[in-house]
């Protein structure tokens, strides 16, 4: 009868006859290690709802890994900034903060995507205004008053939609611009 060998020692011949990593397959492992860690510490920015403490996190890596994890980290935060809906916007804030603790260089960039955002939410909110003005003086020639219509849902509006997107493609080259500035 033959010898019966457990998973791990199967395992270990099979590794052995491989062979060992090449040093370019190790540093690629690493520089992928490095990319995941990245994209977690984004992850973490934008769940948490207090500042993290930037340095701190870095500091767990030595230099060369650090630059990689915060590059990995900024490349995933940028991905976050859109215009979309108001959770968009509010991730696109903290994803501003983040980019900017993470690399104080980008304050410039980082502050005109903001006011880009302010821009953008307070033409948002003059075209909800102007269909719920539109919505009440409909209600109002129905004879509708009162508590019974305490608001509407613009975003039901057929209006909506067609204005929404429209408002979208005038932000969004404007904003891809300056999302590529904060990656160069």
């Amino acid at each position: 009868m033959s010898e019966l060998k457990s998973a791990w020692e199967i395992a270990q011949e099979r590794a052995n006859r491989l062979g060992k990593l090449s040093a370019e397959e190790i540093e690629q492992q690493e520089r992928e290690k490095c990319l995941q860690s990245g994209r977690a510490l984004a992850q973490k920015f934008l769940d948490s709802p207090q500042q993290l403490d930037i340095d701190a996190e870095l500091n767990q890596y030595d230099e060369k890994a650090r630059s990689l994890v915060r590059r990995s980290a900024i490349e995933y935060l940028v991905t976050a900034i859109a215009l979309a809906k108001s959770q968009s916007v509010n991730k696109t804030k903290i994803a501003i903060r983040a980019i900017t603790s993470l690399k104080p260089e980008l304050q410039a960039e980082a502050r005109e995507i903001d006011q880009l955002v302010q821009e953008f939410e307070q033409s948002e909110q003059k075209i909800r205004e102007e269909l719920e003005n539109k919505h009440r003086e409909v209600l109002h020639q129905l004879r509708i008053s009162g508590t019974a219509i305490a608001g509407t849902n613009v975003e039901a509006d057929p209006e909506w939609q067609p204005a929404h997107q429209k408002l979208l493609a005038s932000f969004t080259p404007r904003l891809n611009a300056l999302k590529q500035a904060l990656l160069s």
